[in-house]
């Protein structure tokens, strides 16, 4: 049985500048800079380095830095976005890599230091180059006159291909373009929960985000079990009346639970939650008071730890 800093530590897991394993970090990984070099946009495996330089065209990679730069000619959204579609038919028709195989035939939004889309990326690719991936995570709970919650937890499908089996929060999706977060919760409510936005208009609450720097195996570099996830997620509250019982619609779910604090806990500790749901569920915990720092040590640590500032240009409205 784990810790909360253990589940929190999982999806927060690419070591900070104090950490032993931070020069180990750096000297194994490649930063992603846009076409003037003026930032960076994420951090890549040499492998995938390796891969990107026989498009000479669209990147420059230079070894004895550990920078890969998009090609100066490239200064328009327009042309990063040919570029990556060109290299992403090439890798999927050879079957480059295996997260390809995850092909969504939906966008992510990069964004550059003004907040403003620098290019848009297939889904699965995102990993691939480390860049900064959103969603939105719900969770749907009842509450008691006496102040008791329950939270409605889904299993997520034996056949997913990511954490089949494992809980999830009551609904989460990935934030894809053109929608903004608010679109996103309207559209994965229903799809994986079967609640109508006019449910949801009156209940819905935004309650921030979470953010944290995910390396799938810790210090892994030379296969794509290291990629590497800097990851926000807008976090929403639903307090839902126990008449409402929430059902899969697009089947991503097996089934959904009504769970109470206690089970809930168990089954945090016991590595029963997706990584990145499981430090949602915690986060949600501290913020209605359901884990004090009376009650946890490392309390300071885990809530700095779920709104880590990411070394990347984010999503500005």
């Amino acid at each position: 049985m784990g810790t909360y800093l253990d589940i929190v530590k999982k999806v927060d897991s690419v070591p900070y500048l104090h950490e032993k394993d931070h020069d180990h970090f750096t000297k194994n990984i490649y930063t992603l800079y846009s076409h003037d070099g003026s930032f960076q946009l994420g951090y890549i495996l040499p492998i995938i380095c390796k891969e990107l330089s026989e498009f000479p065209e669209y990147f420059h990679i230079d070894d004895c830095d550990k920078s890969l730069k998009f090609s100066s000619s490239l200064k328009s959204i327009e042309t990063r976005c040919q570029a990556l579609e060109e290299i992403g038919k090439i890798w999927r028709s050879s079957n480059k890599f295996e997260t390809l195989k995850g092909w969504r035939n939906e966008k992510y939004t990069i964004y550059d230091n003004d907040g403003e889309p620098y290019f848009y990326l297939e889904r699965s690719m995102c990993p691939l180059f480390g860049v900064v991936m959103y969603g939105v995570h719900i969770n749907g709970y009842v509450k008691d006159s006496r102040g008791n919650y329950r939270v409605w937890v889904p299993r997520r499908a034996a056949d997913k291909a990511t954490f089949p089996g494992m809980l999830d929060n009551t609904v989460a999706g990935g934030l894809g373009y053109p929608y903004g977060p608010e679109e996103t919760v309207f559209k994965e409510c229903y799809e994986e929960a079967g609640l109508e936005e006019s449910y949801l208009v009156d209940r819905i609450k935004s309650c921030g985000s979470v953010s944290y720097l995910y390396q799938l195996n810790k210090n892994v570099f030379n296969s794509e079990l290291g990629l590497i996830q800097p990851e926000v997620e807008y976090i929403y509250d639903l307090q839902m009346d126990s008449e409402t019982i929430p059902h899969p619609v697009d089947h991503e779910a097996e089934d959904f639970r009504l769970m109470d604090l206690e089970e809930i806990k168990e089954r945090l500790l016991d590595g029963e939650f997706k990584d990145n749901c499981g430090a949602v569920m915690i986060d949600f915990m501290i913020r209605h008071s359901l884990l004090k720092p009376e009650d946890e040590a490392n309390f300071v640590e885990i809530n700095s730890r779920l709104h880590r500032f990411l070394p990347f240009p984010v999503k500005s409205n």
